[in-house]
């Protein structure tokens, strides 16, 4: 199975990719135009279910929406996940990198922390 993490923003949105047990960054896309990249990344990769982090606060209404409306339409299954303190540990983990890179890498590395912890969740076994 080939899993894809989404990591919605206003402006960016981070993806990942897992084949197996493991998720990795894969890609940070401008939001307006991440329906289209993600038709193409679905194709490509195989990809047969998407993750989602569900974040608290002001932005939590249009990320449920971009869920329940624009990737229901992907007919995949999707997973709405707690995402938080997915962007405060992907900061962390990118502290040794110039700022440039640690700003542009954040939503991807965030999608990868969604992704795995959904892949280590009791839930997805069930």
């Amino acid at each position: 199975m080939n899993y894809l993490g989404i990591d919605y923003g206003l402006k960016k949105t981070g993806l990942a990719i897992a084949d197996g047990p493991l998720a990795e960054p894969l890609a940070i896309v401008d939001t307006d135009t991440v329906l289209t990249y993600l038709t193409h990344i679905i194709e490509k990769h195989g990809i047969d279910e998407l993750v989602i982090g569900q974040p608290e606060g002001e932005i939590a209404p249009q990320v449920r929406k971009f869920a329940d409306e624009k990737l229901t339409a992907l007919r995949l299954p999707v997973h709405v996940v707690d995402e938080t303190l997915s962007s405060a540990d992907a900061r962390r983990a990118l502290l040794h990198t110039t700022q440039s890179r640690r700003k542009a890498g954040e939503h991807a590395v965030a999608a990868a922390l969604i992704l795995q912890s959904w892949l280590d969740s009791d839930r997805r076994k069930l």
